[in-house]
């Protein structure tokens, strides 16, 4: 019983956190169930298009040229032929760092 009194004070403290713990748990699942290791800053091919803000691109535990879209789960193997894959995550990070 103290269980759900707890979640109902934190409910009413926070009317949001229901939606913040259901991000949270999709979003572990998403990660579960691709094997994913933590977002890049690379984003989908297929969701930029027309205009549209792509879903972020999920590097894999196991694969560093895999990586799953966030938003439409389309699984890509990307591999730069100019540096690592690794490096131009490195440097497109760096590059939104000074953007802000």
């Amino acid at each position: 019983m103290d269980d759900i009194e707890e979640f109902a004070k934190t409910l009413t403290k926070d009317p949001s956190f229901l939606e913040k713990l259901k991000k949270r748990t999709e979003l572990e699942e998403f990660k579960k169930k691709y094997n994913l290791q933590r977002a890049t800053p690379l984003k989908c091919p297929a969701c930029s298009q027309w205009g549209q803000t792509g879903g972020s691109l999920w590097i894999t535990k196991d694969n560093p040229k895999r990586f799953v879209c966030r938003k439409c789960k389309l699984v890509w193997l990307l591999d730069c032929q100019t540096i690592s894959n690794e490096e131009l995550i490195l440097q497109l990070r760096q590059v939104g760092k000074e953007d802000l």
